[in-house]
């Protein structure tokens, strides 16, 4: 599922997609209407490439989800002691760091009409500021514009990474339920046994999916949902365009390509989803990222009289 809301009272654009089952879809779509704020239109669309050249800069991509072990995102031989257990977490949620905002840059960079700042040299200039590894502040953003040239700073978030949160997928999964439920009710007359046998089961097949975390006849579930906002800096500033993926399945096709013993590889299976998310992301910015022309402010009642 792919869609594109236009908030035309702002000038913000929003991109939403999902990936993943069948199991997911109707849920998704909810949660992710209800992340609209209120936009009312909704449709697929594709603007032509850029006049000029958009300069764009590639700030931080942020891992926010609730990573409290390192084994939530690495297979290990071994679980690491817990001396060095909060060494091993933090060197992991960095590389993670690292490779999504390097990959986002790489793909941006093929869009037509981005110019888009190297890796590197973001790495250096935030670096050179002194930014610490939080949320970009309005003065942090315009001071990357101006060592940068960029017209458009974009930061990332990752706030799900190998599993989604119960707040986001309960309240889908108990509609899901409640359906199966009446359905398999009725047909059975409300066997008591016939009911509870196919509760159990529904449940245990289906928090995989809603849940994540499952590996399975060589077909992955590791959710990763990431967030995407640009800020236009000049020549008029502000929020310009926000985007989300969420990658839930990993078809057996995908992890064929890797040996058999990595497959099964927690860190594997993330990445190819933390991948496969920041294409579709960088491809809805070709088709949507643009700069907001600044016209005059418009006039108040009280001027025009």
């Amino acid at each position: 599922m792919t869609a594109v809301a236009s908030d035309e009272g702002r000038g913000l654009w929003k991109h939403y997609s999902a990936r993943g089952t069948s199991r997911l879809l109707a849920a998704l779509t909810l949660v992710l209407l209800s992340l609209t704020g209120g936009c009312a239109s909704w449709w697929s669309s594709t603007l032509p490439p850029p006049d000029h050249p958009m300069t764009i800069m590639v700030a931080q991509v942020m891992l926010e989800a609730p990573i409290t072990k390192s084994t939530q995102m690495q297979t290990f031989e071994e679980t690491p002691p817990e001396e060095i257990e909060p060494v091993i977490r933090a060197q992991l949620i960095e590389e993670v760091e690292l490779r999504a905002q390097r990959l986002l840059t790489e793909q941006l960079a093929v869009q037509p009409g981005f110019r888009v700042v190297p890796f590197s040299e973001a790495r250096r200039l935030v670096g050179n500021l002194g930014i610490r590894p939080e949320r970009l502040s309005d003065a942090q953003l315009r001071a990357l514009a101006d060592e940068s040239g960029a017209d458009l700073i974009v930061t990332g978030r990752i706030p799900d990474y190998g599993a989604v949160r119960w707040q986001y997928w309960v309240g889908g999964w108990a509609m899901t339920a409640t359906a199966h439920l009446l359905t398999v009710g009725f047909a059975s007359g409300w066997n008591p046994a016939i009911v509870s046998g196919f509760m159990a089961l529904d449940l245990s097949t289906d928090l995989p999916f809603w849940w994540g975390g499952a590996y399975a006849f060589g077909w992955a579930l590791r959710p990763v949902r990431v967030e995407v906002e640009a800020e236009q800096i000049v020549p008029c500033g502000g929020p310009l365009w926000s985007t989300q993926t969420v990658m839930v399945l990993i078809p057996g096709k995908t992890l064929a390509v890797f040996p058999p013993d990595e497959r099964r590889r927690k860190e594997v299976q993330l990445g190819v989803n933390l991948e496969r998310a920041i294409r579709d992301i960088a491809e809805a910015a070709g088709q949507s990222l643009r700069l907001k022309p600044c016209g005059p402010e418009p006039e108040s009642e009280l001027a025009r009289q």
